[in-house]
């Protein structure tokens, strides 16, 4: 893993370098993660959707989606609380007519509320919400995956030799590993955020950015032993060593679920024609 532990010492380009691979590792795997959900909920999740527009998709789609769906709503309600705002309404999938589900603000409960900022992040909570529920649910269903990181594989290892080592490695006969790959092909279709939601993030995500590159620049100026540059670097490793591996697991677990559901939906889509 590369180490931004030194960022407030003098080799100002070498510290830079340092954190902005680690970042930029950290953006590839949630841009990578981000894909492959598209990918489940409109290549296979689609392939079964009923053509009556009244259907809400179908019951099948409506099941499948369900467990993914809470999530994926309970994680937008959690940002709005978590950056100031109550929840006025949320809806699943399940009883909503349009067959979506939707999660709907309600009034400032901290004075200092921003509702671009909570607005934006809450769009992308179940991003990362939603692979912390995958990483729950193997802990709870003894699913032990492995997998090696974007950092030391790179695409085609990560997505090619940890799918395949892992398919052989999970246990068929268990009732436990069909539970886990159900509950990651729904909730990992319900990862990314809409194409609302990215439109709605990107301006927080945009302040975020350069608020963290103004607090780097302004840290890298300041000696070492300064209080607040050592809770930076001590912290800011941790944070992003945590995101690459649940970024890294949330991709492996939900490229498991698209290899194995690709080609149902290939043969599904070819019989519909």
């Amino acid at each position: 893993m590369v180490s931004v532990a030194a960022v407030c010492y003098n080799s100002a380009d070498m510290d830079a370098t340092a954190f902005a691979k680690q970042t930029a590792v950290v953006v590839a795997e949630a841009i990578l993660l981000y894909m492959l959900s598209r990918l489940i909920f409109v290549w296979v999740l689609q392939s079964v959707a009923s053509r009556n527009p009244r259907a809400r998709g179908g019951r099948l789609v409506q099941l499948l989606r369900l467990p993914g769906n809470l999530i994926h709503e309970l994680s937008h309600a959690a940002g709005y609380l978590l950056f100031g705002y109550t929840v006025r309404r949320m809806v699943p999938c399940i009883f909503d007519p349009r067959g979506r589900g939707s999660c709907q603000p309600g009034r400032p409960w901290s004075p200092i509320a921003l509702p671009w900022l909570a607005t934006g992040l809450a769009a992308i909570a179940p991003l990362l919400v939603g692979t912390l529920a995958l990483r729950g649910a193997a802990n709870m269903l003894a699913i032990d995956l492995h997998f090696a990181t974007l950092a030391h594989a790179g695409f085609a290892d990560l997505l090619v030799n940890n799918i395949w080592a892992n398919l052989q490695a999970l246990d068929f006969n268990a009732w436990q590993t069909y539970l886990f790959l159900y509950l990651a092909f729904s909730i990992g279709s319900e990862l990314a955020p809409s194409s609302t939601d990215v439109r709605r993030s990107i301006p927080a995500l945009l302040s975020v950015g350069i608020g963290l590159i103004a607090a780097f620049i302004v840290l890298q100026r300041l000696p070492a032993d300064t209080p607040i540059c050592q809770f930076f670097t001590t912290h800011m490793d941790s944070a992003l060593g945590w995101l690459q591996a649940l970024l890294n697991f949330g991709i492996l677990t939900v490229a498991l679920a698209a290899a194995i559901t690709a080609i149902p939906a290939l043969l599904i889509r070819a019989v519909r024609r």
